[in-house]
């Protein structure tokens, strides 16, 4: 995928939004808890790869809010420059997108909306009718480098949440 289509890909939408650009959502309990099951395990590998690579860093993936910044300190490290390789970015991808998406659901609440692609897995807000989209943010972030920040994304969805309620 060429930077500018990845640059243009929606961090945000509204549910009806999504559902036209990436299809309906998947229905249906098996499905779901398999998807879960697969996001899971997803973040865990991840978690597991990168703890072991910096155990004397002092880092500790818990999915807190302070673990979102630990973990962009350590995509700077480990990649000072955007990623190109398409390969090597589709393998990050899955087990990096899984944890911060995973890190949203810990700390802000929403659920898990899966579509046909994984990569157009969102958390769905149902109060406000929002969907974050942490594989499309991990996607830029590591393709477009540090300026698409995930730390940023954690607080424009804190904000987008809290916005109504000020």
């Amino acid at each position: 995928m060429e930077k500018n289509k990845i640059a243009q890909l929606p961090e945000f939408l509204f549910r009806n939004e999504a559902d036209v650009l990436y299809g309906d959502p998947v229905t249906g309990t098996p499905q779901n808890v398999s998807f879960e099951r697969e996001i899971a395990d997803l973040a865990d590998e991840m978690i597991t790869s990168t703890t072991a690579l910096f155990d004397d860093a002092g880092v500790l993936l818990d999915y807190s809010e302070e673990s979102l910044e630990d973990l962009e300190r350590l995509a700077t490290q480990l990649w000072p420059n955007p990623i190109e390789e398409q390969e090597a970015l589709d393998a990050l991808l899955s087990n990096w997108g899984a944890y911060l998406g995973q890190a949203i659901l810990e700390n802000l609440g929403g659920e898990w909306t899966f579509r046909k692609d994984l990569e157009h897995a969102s958390v769905h807000f149902p109060r406000t009718g929002l969907e974050a989209f942490p594989f499309h943010k991990m996607r830029k972030r590591l393709a477009l480098g540090a300026e698409d920040s995930m730390v940023d994304f954690y607080e424009a969805i804190v904000e987008e949440l809290t916005q109504d309620q000020i």
